[in-house]
């Protein structure tokens, strides 16, 4: 369930600007974080010329953190640019997530397969959580050692309703009369562009050919509508790059996650 990039521009008006070293940064308040693990969290971006001092810049925006009380800050920069991720580090930010985008145009997809596909119900909503608990284990928010584990639940449970309830444009189920994987889906109609956004098989039906008839699926749909479709995972995901690279999907970009912590959140580990 991998998150775009947030890098370059600022996107909500109550961002926090950080100066330093010749450099901007800002600090944006993660409100649906913050509500699904009980702590004050954010999000660091940073303007695109921000690589020339960016050590400087980031341990400003940990010092600003500490000083409006956010105790956890998460960073997120092209894999390609290593010297911010390095500049990251340095800093006092740690590793914890790559990021990898798959993309293909949508031409010459392929028929029905042997498994059942349909769209979701509201009353699917428990068994789709359910789904999502088991499946989501390798974001950064779940690899993350200073992340409350019920907090983590919580969060995969909002973000599975928060698809059902509008946010997807269709949300697709595997079998439906006893949904064993879903995917959920938005749709940029300007853009010509779908995108899974989330997607899910219960472990003892993975290898039956669940999530690739999932990702067919939604190439039919939207093949009318869309030009493109664009799916991502974690790197370290090898089962979800190999279903996708299958699909007829290619790599189309990278990013690497950091977070930081305050010291009382590391402490108190």
């Amino acid at each position: 369930m991998p998150e775009e990039a947030w890098w370059g521009v600022p996107t909500a008006p109550e961002a926090l600007v950080v100066e330093a070293a010749g450099a901007r940064a800002w600090l944006r308040p993660d409100a649906f974080d913050t509500e699904c693990f009980g702590i004050p969290m954010a999000k660091v971006e940073a303007a695109a010329g921000a690589r020339s001092g960016a050590v400087g810049l980031f341990a400003a925006c940990a010092r600003v953190a500490g000083e409006q009380g956010w105790v956890h800050l998460a960073a997120r920069v092209p894999s390609e640019q290593t010297d911010l991720v390095r500049a990251l580090e340095e800093a006092g930010f740690y590793w914890v997530d790559a990021t990898v985008i798959f993309g293909r145009r949508l031409v010459d997809t392929t028929g029905p397969g042997e498994v059942p596909i349909g769209l979701a119900l509201a009353e699917d909503l428990p068994v789709l959580q359910a789904l999502g608990r088991g499946a989501f284990r390798q974001s950064r928010y779940f690899v993350d050692p200073y992340l409350d584990p019920a907090g983590k639940d919580r969060l995969t449970d909002q973000w599975v309703a928060n698809a059902l309830n509008g946010r997807a444009d269709r949300v697709f189920v595997a079998e439906p009369k006893k949904p064993v994987g879903f995917a959920a889906c938005r749709l940029d109609r300007r853009g010509r562009l779908a995108t899974i956004d989330l997607i899910a098989v219960s472990s003892d039906s993975r290898g039956r050919g669940i999530g690739r008839s999932l990702v067919e699926a939604v190439c039919r749909h939207y093949e009318p509508i869309a030009e493109r479709l664009e799916v991502g995972t974690q790197l370290a995901n090898t089962q979800a790059v190999r279903l996708y690279e299958a699909a007829g999907c290619r790599l189309l970009r990278s990013y690497v996650t950091l977070h930081w912590v305050a010291p009382e959140l590391r402490a108190g580990r």
